[in-house]
């Protein structure tokens, strides 16, 4: 009897099974989140390379990783682009890849535009943008082969998108400032969630993000970060600088809570009260002016936010003691009174209140971080999916065929 119909009936039904396995494996794969949604986890040229290589990948990234360490010594930083792209198709779960790769495009390969002098300073700075925008793609193409990882999150959210786009923006002005801004922060928060049982991420990640909010000007958000840190964080070796900082952000949102009261008192016509508070602020404002004055290793900005603070609480001042003239107040004797008497008692209750709303919500931020680095472990440390119940059982009649077929089939052919 000939056997090759039935081997060929065979191998057609197995390989017809192997459709909706395969479509369930994928289906199963995207809800999973072992790749990313719409978007296939190996592009062709990937596979391709893969399988050309097979089991010499290694040996090719790093031959290829010598070449890119040749091509930065022989300042050739544009070529080093194409073959970081060629290591990372080799091996995208190694990091360093990606975070090399990524640092090259935007630090050395913008720098290379400086030095041409056919450009404007416009088309100079247009091209740098162009290289950030490239390193952080190709960082963002690290993050999705590697997700689990805290580093690859913060050098796309601190080294390329902060020092290098948010900065060139803030300095020329631009509108993408304020967008650029939130994406350094959404990437170093995530950072900051990687702790135990995760990985636990560098201490001073934390406090980089509450400086650069400080600069940014969200100062609710950073003295909550620096609270945060005094409270939980074991950082005995870092509390003076934990310290340091908080301090210098309570004072911010202290004179800010200040001018905020010394306007609407002003608002509501209660001119004697808000030259209270704004003689107030002028005498701390030039106590700490004459501090400065002496220490030669002063904060640059921290002078020059001081010297603002003083030319304004004066301006206010200045305008008040106008006002309470014209209504037939006695200013200096109001003066003399004001001298000894300190920060306004209502002032110091309103800023009590302000920093037990920040504290309060703190605590709370600190439950919603720690919710998420669970969810965060729980899904990397989740067991494998199983497949669907009528894949399973599909298989059921094959192996029936397949037995029946040797037990059947050998008598036939024995007859």
């Amino acid at each position: 009897m000939d056997k090759k119909p039935v081997y060929y009936i065979v191998a057609i039904v197995l390989l017809a099974a192997l459709i909706p396995l395969q479509s369930n494996i994928d289906t199963r794969r995207i809800e999973e989140k072992l790749v990313v949604r719409d978007r296939p986890g190996i592009r062709p040229g990937e596979g391709a390379i893969g399988l050309l290589l097979a089991g010499f990948r290694g040996v090719a990234a790093n031959v290829l990783w010598f070449r890119a360490t040749v091509l930065f010594q022989e300042g050739k930083v544009t070529e080093m682009i194409p073959v970081f792209q060629a290591i990372s198709y080799l091996q995208p779960r190694f990091r360093a890849t990606w975070s090399f790769g990524a640092w090259h495009m935007a630090y050395n390969v913008s720098a290379d535009f400086y030095e041409r002098p056919n450009l404007t300073d416009e088309q100079v700075d247009d091209y740098r943008f162009q290289c950030f925008e490239i390193g952080e793609e190709f960082l963002r193409k690290g993050i999705e082969h590697n997700y689990y990882h805290y580093d690859l999150h913060w050098d796309l959210g601190f080294s390329i998108l902060y020092h290098k786009q948010y900065k060139l923006a803030k300095e020329k002005g631009w509108e993408e400032e304020e967008r650029i801004l939130q994406d350094v922060l959404e990437e170093m928060k995530i950072a900051a969630l990687f702790q135990p049982p995760l990985a636990q991420h560098p201490a001073y990640v934390d406090r980089i993000i509450a400086i650069v909010m400080r600069e940014a000007g969200m100062l609710e958000e950073s003295y909550k970060i620096w609270y945060r840190l005094a409270r939980w964080h074991e950082e005995e070796q870092n509390m003076n600088v934990v310290r340091k900082h908080t301090n210098r952000v309570v004072e911010r949102i202290e004179i800010e809570d200040a001018e905020a009261y010394g306007a609407e008192l002003e608002r509501e016509g209660k001119l004697g009260e808000a030259y209270r508070v704004w003689y107030y602020l002028l005498t701390e404002a030039k106590k700490k002016q004459a501090r400065l004055a002496e220490d030669r290793l002063a904060d640059p900005d921290l002078v020059g936010q001081t010297d603002k603070d003083v030319e304004t609480f004066s301006q206010n001042v200045q305008k008040l003691e106008g006002a309470l003239s014209q209504a037939g107040r006695d200013v200096k004797a109001l003066q003399e009174g004001l001298s000894e008497q300190g920060r306004p008692p209502e002032l110091e209750e309103r800023i009590k209140q302000h920093f037990r709303r920040l504290e309060e919500q703190a605590e709370k931020d600190h439950v919603e971080d720690r919710g998420k680095t669970m969810a965060m472990y729980r899904d990397l440390t989740k067991r494998a999916p199983k497949l669907d119940w009528w894949v399973k059982w599909l298989y059921v009649p094959l192996l029936l065929l397949g037995a029946g077929y040797l037990i059947f089939g050998k008598e036939s052919y024995a007859s």
